[in-house]
């Protein structure tokens, strides 16, 4: 008697439909929020590593003595952490300049470079 034709979806297949569609979604968010946190992280030691460098730089700038020529690694603290450090002192065409290309490593493979110039304060 009754041949109409169904139009669309009874309760329990929307209720299927949307358990399926929940089940799915979940690895997607879960694995949205855990990039997000390694990037958050990466980017706080990328950042720390910079402020290293430019103290690095900066205590450079203000020591009596210029650096000499050559490479040097040392370590600092910084933010509870110690921090590897490798410069690297060139001479500059400018007879009283000299450049210095420092190196923070931090993490497994992180690395974070930056160059600066240092003057010659020394009293003569």
């Amino acid at each position: 008697m009754f041949n109409k034709k169904q139009q669309g979806l009874t309760l329990l297949e929307l209720l299927v439909a949307m358990l399926i569609t929940g089940i799915l979604i979940i690895p997607l968010v879960y694995g949205l929020f855990n990039s997000s946190a390694h990037s958050i992280t990466a980017n706080r030691d990328k950042t720390l590593a910079s402020y290293v460098a430019k103290n690095y730089i900066a205590e450079l700038q203000l020591e009596e003595k210029w650096p000499s020529v050559g490479s040097k690694e040392s370590e600092m603290e910084l933010g509870n952490r110690e921090w590897k450090i490798r410069h690297q002192v060139v001479e500059t065409s400018e007879e009283n300049l000299r450049r210095v290309a420092v190196s923070v490593f931090y993490g497994k493979d992180g690395t974070f470079t930056m160059t600066g110039f240092v003057g010659n304060n020394e009293k003569k």
